[in-house]
């Protein structure tokens, strides 16, 4: 089951891989009338997307590390008393 779970993960990061290179190496040299530009938002995203990501990311590490220091910090204190 593990294994199913890692390769699901792996096959979706790899087609978002592939269609957000698509989208940012390939779009700029295709037309506006061409029909694959409706399958892609406006490039502006194409910053806006990895950047919140990364944020939220470094939000979320951040908070795991504050919340375990700070469990650990109460577990040292206990016995140490």
């Amino acid at each position: 089951m593990d294994r199913l779970i890692g390769l699901s993960f792996l096959a979706g990061g790899g087609m978002l891989g592939i269609y957000y290179c698509t989208w940012i190496l390939v779009l700029p040299f295709v037309d506006k009338e061409n029909i694959l530009q409706m399958f892609f938002p406006p490039k502006v995203f194409a910053v806006a997307f990895p950047l919140a990501i990364g944020v939220i990311g470094l939000l979320v590490i951040g908070l795991f590390t504050s919340v375990t220091m700070s469990q650990r910090k109460g577990v040292n204190v206990s016995k140490k008393s």
